[in-house]
């Protein structure tokens, strides 16, 4: 820490959230005022003001970064003085960034001093200060968020309305059809539908029809041709969050129409965007002679291929292109390896219902036990409590007791809680367990990429490939079913599937 100055030199900083609160009485010269005159009242020189006036919902304020900036290079100032906590920080990032400089904060409203030598409980309170105004800010973003929607669900636009739309003066919630530049926006719908045209094309064709977009952007861009052709808004819809609701204003164009626009996104005589494809078995099956990763790459547009991507070096098996396909299918028997019959199935439920029964009885042993303890610990905490008020121990042994047997009463609660969750995990692992040994052809056969790896990753392990081989290993429990349970008639009814989940 910076060596202090008599007197004591000091930065002030004033802020309000938004020009509305400046309005509301939260005015920057008041709070200056205030500060300045804490400054004479102490003996302290002012160095130098800072002031912001927008909100703090981000990290980033101009003089705030200025202020943080103009301490940190100075030689004889380390003290800000400041209202009150939420003008200084709103946020965590900003609560962090103030404390690792190390320095004295004079929060003058508050009547409080905050530096490195504080107490520990000061600074925790500053801590929950701090917590206090993210919460709030949180709620508020949580509440305007409400009131958007609210809005959108009655039929109105959250912002201001799309191109073509207007709003009049005594009705700031309904969109008005503007009358010059709706006539744009139809004229753009009719000749993409037709789906004969980019959009380039179509931006330059609307121009030399007479259309002007706005005064300064006579011809639109495509970007901004496409934010209108793709918006429900003209057809009678209201957009929030992704979610459509039936709007108050006029349509610009018919559903059909506007269908018709999407399907001439997609039409083959326009420029082709082809969407990025998605590689099932990208990061999950390493080289089996280096140890890297396989990659896939498109070969003649359609065909995926995979190959060791030799990260470590020249690998034997860097220019080996394997056929996705052929990967696939030894990746499909392996899952199929532990498909069950329906006697199966009834053999594995009963054992988990006694592997339940079993783990239930020792989860009411263990949480018995638990609240036992949990009662006798309560029970010494009060009769201590009473020692202490009849003056029979001292208030350090009070306290050390009290502190040590509370804490050891939240840890039991604590288990007594992890007790009561596992019952329910179990129940759900052999649920989901079942399910898959069941299921497993068709939840491959017909999940999406995501869902297929998230089932290959659930089955298999160290999965390697060699030559045009795939090798592998299966996760517990599931080694047990694959090797070969399919081939025997008997399962031992009392196999305690629980050791294995």
């Amino acid at each position: 820490m910076k060596k202090s100055i008599s007197p004591k030199k000091v930065v002030l900083y004033a802020r309000v959230s938004s020009k509305e609160q400046e309005k509301e009485g939260f005015s920057i010269p008041a709070q200056l005022e205030l500060l300045r005159n804490y400054a004479t009242k102490n003996s302290m020189i002012i160095l130098k003001e800072f002031e912001d006036v927008e909100t703090a919902k981000c990290q980033g304020r101009t003089n705030f970064n200025e202020m943080l900036k103009y301490i940190k290079n100075s030689k004889e100032c380390n003290t800000i003085l400041v209202e009150k906590t939420d003008r200084l920080y709103r946020n965590i990032p900003d609560y962090a960034t103030v404390d690792d400089l190390g320095i004295d904060i004079h929060f003058v409203k508050e009547n409080t001093i905050i530096s490195q030598n504080s107490h520990s409980s000061e600074k925790f309170m500053q801590g929950i200060k701090v917590l206090m105004a993210r919460q709030y800010i949180q709620n508020l973003g949580e509440e305007v968020t409400k009131g958007l929607t609210q809005k959108a669900k009655d039929g109105y636009v959250t912002g201001k309305p799309p191109y073509g739309y207007t709003k009049h003066l005594n009705d700031k919630n309904t969109s008005y059809i503007d009358e010059e530049t709706s006539k744009y926006v139809i004229r753009a719908f009719e000749l993409y539908a037709q789906g004969n045209i980019s959009l380039r094309a179509l931006s330059q064709k609307l121009y030399d029809e007479g259309f002007i977009y706005k005064p300064n952007t006579p011809k639109a861009y495509k970007t901004q041709l496409e934010n209108i052709l793709k918006n429900p808004f003209y057809y009678g819809m209201v957009v929030f969050k992704k979610t459509l609701y039936a709007g108050k204003h006029q349509p610009l164009i018919s559903k059909d129409l506007f269908d018709r626009t999407q399907l001439a996104f997609r039409k083959d005589n326009k420029p082709k965007h082809f969407e990025p494809r998605e590689f099932l078995f990208a990061g999950m099956v390493k080289c089996s002679k280096c140890g890297c990763n396989i990659s896939g790459e498109i070969k003649k547009g359609k065909y995926i291929y995979y190959s060791c991507t030799g990260g470590r070096g020249e690998c034997e098996q860097q220019h080996i292109y394997i056929p996705e396909a052929k990967i696939e299918k030894q990746i499909i028997q392996a899952l199929e390896n532990i498909s069950i019959t329906q006697e199966h199935r009834e053999w594995i439920t009963q054992a988990l219902k006694e592997s339940f029964n079993d783990e239930e009885e020792y989860t009411k042993q263990q949480i018995h036990s638990l609240s036992v303890k949990k009662q006798k610990l309560k029970e010494r905490i009060d009769k201590i409590y009473l020692d202490k008020l009849d003056g029979n121990i001292s208030e350090d042994f009070w306290a050390e007791r009290h502190n040590q047997w509370t804490q050891d009463l939240l840890t039991i609660q604590s288990n007594i809680t992890a007790y009561e969750k596992a019952s329910i995990n179990f129940i759900e692992q052999g649920a989901n367990f079942l399910k898959i040994c069941y299921e497993i052809h068709d939840l491959y056969q017909f999940g999406n990429c995501t869902e297929k790896r998230e089932l290959i990753n659930y089955v298999l392990q160290n999965l390697t490939i060699e030559g045009e081989n795939i090798h592998y290993d299966y996760k517990k429990p599931f080694d047990i079913f694959a090797k070969g349970l399919n081939r025997n008639k008997k399962l031992p009814i009392r196999y305690k599937i629980r050791n294995k989940i």
